[in-house]
């Protein structure tokens, strides 16, 4: 098991804000095909935990101050909280609530992402339980737009009438908004117009160890004038 940090960009000030954390698997299996085999078997908090110990320890590499965002399952971010695992304070911390966790077991994720002083995302809206009810009842700090939305926006009017029912609600709700999956310029141009805080993809950059951000991070100011404090 490995882990790598996709860039996060503030859209309105055009800095890097963060990175979200994703785990690979030496196998070349993908994350979400690990993942599912774990829940189907029973061990998805087992799986998730020790990823997340992982990230905590890469996550050292990083410079002070940048949001840096650990996918989870309602249960394992309960699991995460019992478990009072130390986190590095000289980082924001955010929690993503995984689209496919039912309702019953992720009712309480806001209280336990306060508990651990970190921020609430929910992961992949617009996919399975990601919808307009999860952000009214959780009331996140930020909502992730699921890439289908942002690839499939414009041949589709139901994923329109999707993405403006889930930017509505985060509205309401107070919450941030993030496009994932921003891979061409025209993907851009589209999330600055329906007016997304943050984003991220393979535009600015795929996941990529500790150790290689800071030469990307300045290739990325080179190329899109993105500010990269810290690197």
């Amino acid at each position: 098991m490995k882990f790598v940090f996709q860039p996060l960009i503030d859209l309105r000030n055009k800095t890097l804000l963060g990175f979200e954390a994703l785990t690979r698997f030496d196998d070349g299996r993908g994350p979400q095909e690990h993942f599912s085999q774990a829940r189907a078997e029973g061990r998805l908090i087992d799986l998730e935990l020790e990823a997340i110990r992982g990230i905590l320890e890469a996550s050292r590499e990083l410079p002070d101050g940048y949001l840096v965002t650990l996918n989870a399952s309602g249960p394992t971010i309960e699991a995460f909280a019992a478990a009072a695992l130390q986190l590095d304070a000289r980082l924001v911390w955010g929690l993503e609530l995984n689209e496919e966790s039912e309702p019953c077991s992720s009712g309480r994720a806001r209280q336990y992402a306060d508990t651990l002083g970190c921020l609430l995302l929910i992961d992949d809206a617009g996919v399975a339980y990601a919808n307009r009810e999860r952000i009214e009842c959780l009331h996140p700090d930020i909502v992730k737009l699921d890439r289908s939305m942002i690839t499939n926006y414009g041949s589709s009017a139901k994923v329109r009438g999707m993405v403006a029912n889930l930017l509505e609600a985060a509205r309401e709700t107070g919450a941030k908004t993030l496009a994932e999956g921003i891979e061409t310029p025209e993907h851009l141009d589209l999330v600055d117009e329906l007016g997304f805080s943050y984003a991220q993809g393979f535009y600015y950059s795929r996941g990529l160890p500790a150790q290689e951000l800071a030469g990307a991070m300045h290739e990325l100011n080179r190329r899109v004038g993105i500010d990269i404090p810290g690197f």
